[in-house]
């Protein structure tokens, strides 16, 4: 029985050259034939519709046939940003024009944030799982295939789960827990990509091993954080805590990758690689065991108070090329107190001296325009870029994510330069992207002429200390 799972275009942009695969469809589609379906995704970020013709139009289009062609008797789609939702409404409308008995589901960050508005709006959505999800598709799956709902209770047993009920009123079932044992889970349906699909020119990356790196593949090795920074709503798909996976499946994962699909560059994505030690020195030695001729990094950086020359040392070893400090702020009161790192200025020393004994591409992430950042505050974070002398020195505005800490606080002290209707957040009309270098909030004592004066002192920083001149340009932050 067939179910289409969709990787909806990122806003108005489509065919990206590296941009990655779909890892919570991938994890989805494995649960799924576990389960006896047949899934099939289709990333619409690989297409590429010539330049006189409509992206939505064409996107849709495409969708629409191959739901004649694959007659599935599901639909998912994956939100995880308000960036998608605007083509996920449309789509929805469009399917159920087309096919008005076909079930259309949605998961992501925000439909998680915003089920009630958008299933009282978006009456083609009929179903939203909320943050992770691979138990609730495969019972949602098995409900559908039967063909019609016939009672409430067929919803009303699926936890973490929204929807209409007969009636047309929205439910909301509360989440029981999360999947405590993430070894239980298949290994992603890789097999359900075309590789070549993903690869772009890597040739400007580091490349200490000389490897012909056509894309990163994303992996991840944990799931949930048992942190609270004041900007990250990750809590709200994956929880607090920690659930690692065994290091030994971690690697059987990345090997086959290796072996069997020649890929040789992985993307961690987990929020805490390095925070148990023990687990990925197990990583680390299991790699180099194998004989894995491999390059890592992760897309979100390492967790600086958990790192030491012993894990440094394994990582290096195993292949890290880049390693990414989220230092997050210069001042130690904004980093600490108002953000919520617990992280200590001589930490941050010991660490980046580690790296550059090791001689590695080493990078950092820190964030300006807090509401408590002030032209002294943010000069802490230059003297101590240029101190440090890292080769990438990123520096973000601050984004005011729904369901963070300073979403929060922005909204209850009337912080943000534009004008936001609340009530419509969950139409995604208002996008924060932090590649448009926008400033969404206000400090209490800066303005915005202040703000960008430090905006364009950091960017001119950014590859002031950059030592690796046979890369013409570091792509991999």
């Amino acid at each position: 029985m067939n179910i289409i799972l969709i990787s909806p275009k990122v806003s108005e942009r489509v065919f990206r050259p590296g941009s990655p695969p779909p890892l919570s469809l991938l994890a989805v589609a494995a649960v799924l034939r576990d389960a006896g379906y047949k899934p099939v995704i289709l990333d619409l970020n690989l297409l590429n519709p010539s330049e006189n013709i409509d992206v939505n139009d064409y996107c849709e289009s495409y969708v629409l046939d191959k739901i004649a062609e694959i007659n599935p008797f599901l639909v998912g789609m994956n939100c995880f940003t308000a960036a998608r939702f605007a083509f996920i409404r449309r789509l929805a409308d469009s399917i159920k024009k087309k096919q008005p008995g076909l079930p259309i589901v949605i998961g992501g960050m925000h439909p998680t944030l915003f089920y009630h508005d958008i299933l009282k709006h978006c009456l083609s959505i009929d179903a939203i799982v909320l943050g992770e999800g691979e138990r609730q598709v495969v019972a949602l799956a098995e409900v559908y295939s039967g063909g019609t709902i016939k009672t409430n209770g067929s919803f009303r047993d699926i936890d973490a789960l929204a929807f209409r009920d007969c009636d047309g009123q929205i439910v909301c079932n509360p989440r029981n827990n999360y999947i405590q044992d993430i070894d239980s889970l298949p290994i992603l349906a890789w097999d359900l990509l075309h590789f070549e699909d993903y690869y772009a020119d890597h040739s400007s990356w580091h490349n200490p091993r000389g490897l012909k790196i056509n894309m990163s593949v994303p992996i991840y090795t944990s799931r949930s954080c048992p942190f609270d920074c004041n900007f990250c709503s990750s809590h709200n798909l994956m929880g607090r805590g920690l659930r690692l996976r065994s290091p030994f499946r971690v690697v059987d994962e990345m090997e086959m990758l290796y072996n069997t699909y020649g890929q040789n560059y992985f993307g961690f994505i987990d929020d805490n690689l390095v925070l148990r030690k023990q687990h990925i020195l197990a990583i680390c030695n299991e790699i180099i065991r194998r004989g894995m001729i491999i390059q890592f990094e992760s897309s979100v950086g390492f967790h600086i108070n958990s790192l030491d020359e012993e894990i440094i040392d394994a990582m290096v070893q195993a292949g890290c090329a880049y390693f990414i400090l989220p230092i997050e702020h210069g001042n130690d009161g904004i980093r600490n107190e108002i953000i919520g790192k617990r992280l200590s200025r001589d930490k941050i020393l010991e660490v980046v001296a580690i790296c550059k004994r090791h001689n590695v591409l080493t990078g950092t992430s820190c964030i300006m325009g807090f509401p408590e950042d002030t032209k002294e505050t943010l000069n802490d974070t230059l003297r101590l870029l240029n101190e440090l002398k890292l080769d990438i020195a990123n520096v973000q505005n601050i984004i005011p994510f729904p369901g963070t800490k300073i979403f929060d606080q922005a909204v209850r002290e009337r912080l943000f330069f534009d004008d936001i209707d609340l009530d419509s957040l969950w139409k995604a009309n208002w996008i924060m992207d932090a590649k448009e270098k926008h400033f969404y909030i206000k400090p209490y004592d800066m303005s915005l002429d202040e703000l960008m004066d430090f905006r364009k002192k950091f960017d001119d920083i950014r590859l002031k200390n950059f030592r690796f001149s046979e890369v013409e340009e570091p792509t991999l932050c």
